[in-house]
């Protein structure tokens, strides 16, 4: 009877606690198999990360689609104030064609090669893109 009760306090039941009369590693067998152990962890995990790359996968297009919109409003802006600065350079232009005798007699003269008694013109015409450029090398 000595030999049985050291061999019971010496088994692994004996020594580990219980819980409603199970022992703590039975309880821990048992709850591994329910239904989160670490292979249902992992795949959760990877179902995760597939449906974010499958999210960024599918944004990529509607991104490069802003890109060039925007890169066209900045070109349709720039063309925008080109326009402008030019209707603004034409309507003082008119404005003075229209208000202004001495301008309109200088503009008329000058693209007739009409000079008054006594007086010189000298053209300076701007360089050509390629001249300036062979000059430059």
């Amino acid at each position: 009877m000595f030999v049985e009760a050291r061999k019971q306090a010496h088994s692994p039941r004996a020594t580990q606690p219980q819980v409603n009369g199970i022992s703590y590693g039975e309880y821990e067998r048992g709850h591994g198999e329910g239904g989160f152990n670490l292979l249902n962890r992992f795949l959760i995990f990877v179902i995760i990360v597939g449906l974010c790359a499958g999210g960024i996968i599918a944004s990529v297009p509607i991104f490069k689609q802003y890109r060039e919109q925007n890169a066209r409003l900045d070109q349709l802006e720039k063309d925008l104030a080109r326009e402008k600065a030019l209707y603004a350079r034409r309507s003082r232009e008119e404005q003075l064609l229209k208000n202004d005798p001495a301008y309109l007699e200088i503009i008329s003269r000058d693209r007739l090669d009409v000079m008054k008694p006594g007086e010189t013109i000298i053209h300076l015409d701007p360089p050509k893109a390629a001249a300036t450029a062979s000059a430059k090398n």
